[in-house]
């Protein structure tokens, strides 16, 4: 098995990190959002997922999630380019181009007038002030999507205040699973290089 997984090749272009990082985001985020109202409401569930008004606020927690797992997987991604990045600056542009691309597909929010740009402005501001620091452990990492995760549940804060703690574990496990899958996929050194020459190219 292991000589199997020596000999596949691995992907190397930031397309395909792209792909990946975003489809493993909307996974957890679903998993944490969907999944958690489907089992709150128990048997009421097919009755509220059909009602208009939470469609609206799942919708809205949906890509609230989404961004927030999204933005930690680019930190996370980020540790694991940092030993092979000649020009960390220009790999972070490059996370940051990608995240905000990926937000812009969202729809409009009335209390939204910005869309996400405050969320990439914040992921470029967090990536440059981590670059001089140590490496964060990954559940450290996604312990901090995972607190707006719970805080955009569109479930009444009375009914789910002492879950903030499941919620949070379970958007950690998800995540850093899905990171262990990257570590099998990618090769990290050949993304780097190719990050860096794309962000270059593109400023």
């Amino acid at each position: 098995m292991m000589r199997l997984l020596r000999e596949t090749p691995r992907d190397r272009d930031r397309a395909a990190l792209d792909r990946f990082v975003e489809a493993q985001s909307a996974y957890v985020a679903q998993r944490m959002t969907i999944g958690y109202c489907e089992i709150k409401a128990g048997p009421l569930r097919h009755s509220l997922f059909r009602e208009a008004g939470f469609q609206v606020l799942l919708e809205r927690s949906r890509w609230e999630a989404f961004a927030a797992v999204r933005a930690d997987m680019a930190v996370a991604i980020r540790d694991r380019l940092r030993p092979h990045a000649g020009d960390p600056a220009a790999i972070e542009r490059a996370l940051v181009e990608d995240f905000a691309a990926a937000l812009a597909a969202a729809p409009h929010f009335t209390d939204r007038p910005d869309g996400f740009a405050a969320e990439v402005t914040a992921l470029a501001a967090r990536l440059a002030l981590g670059r001089a620091a140590d490496p964060q452990p990954p559940a450290r990492i996604f312990a901090q999507g995972g607190g707006r995760v719970f805080d955009c549940l569109p479930i009444h804060p009375s009914l789910r205040d002492h879950e903030r703690e499941m919620i949070v574990n379970g958007v950690c496990f998800h995540a850093v699973g899905a990171l262990s899958k990257a570590d099998l996929r990618f090769d990290w050194p050949a993304l780097a290089a190719d990050l860096a020459a794309g962000a270059r190219a593109a400023a």
